[in-house]
C-alpha cells in the first residue's frame, strides 16, 4: 500500500510541475530534461568531531545554475531550498540506567 501511495505522490509531483511550467510558457517541459538540469545541484555535508564530545555537521546545497534558477523562479521556489543546516549531536548519550548509588 505504501508503494502505491508513493507512486501516486510521485506522479502528482511530476504532473503538477510540468503543468505549472507549461502555464508559464517554459519551452522544455519534458521531465527528463528538467531532471537533467536539476542534477547539477548537489547537497554537500561537512562533519567533524568537536572537543566537547559532540559531532558538528553542516549541510548546504551548491548554487543553482541559471537554467535551474529559472525553473525555480517559475515554480515560485527559492533558489536555495535547503539553505544552510547546522546540527550538533552528542557522540555518547547519557547512560540509560545509571548504576544505583551506594548509601
Amino acid at each position: 500500500m505504501a508503494h502505491l501511495n508513493l507512486a501516486v505522490l510521485a506522479y502528482w509531483v511530476v504532473s503538477v510541475t510540468k503543468y505549472r511550467l507549461k502555464l508559464k510558457k517554459y519551452p522544455n517541459v519534458r521531465w527528463d530534461e528538467i531532471m537533467r538540469t536539476a542534477q547539477a545541484l548537489v547537497v554537500v555535508t561537512a562533519e567533524m568531531d568537536a572537543v566537547e564530545g559532540c559531532r558538528v555537521s553542516v549541510r548546504q546545497s551548491t548554487e543553482a545554475e541559471e537554467e535551474l534558477a529559472t525553473i525555480y523562479g517559475l515554480l515560485d521556489i527559492t533558489d536555495n531550498p535547503i539553505g544552510k543546516v547546522k546540527s550538533v549531536v552528542p557522540l555518547k548519550g547519557p547512560p540509560k540506567n545509571p548504576p544505583p548509588e551506594n548509601q
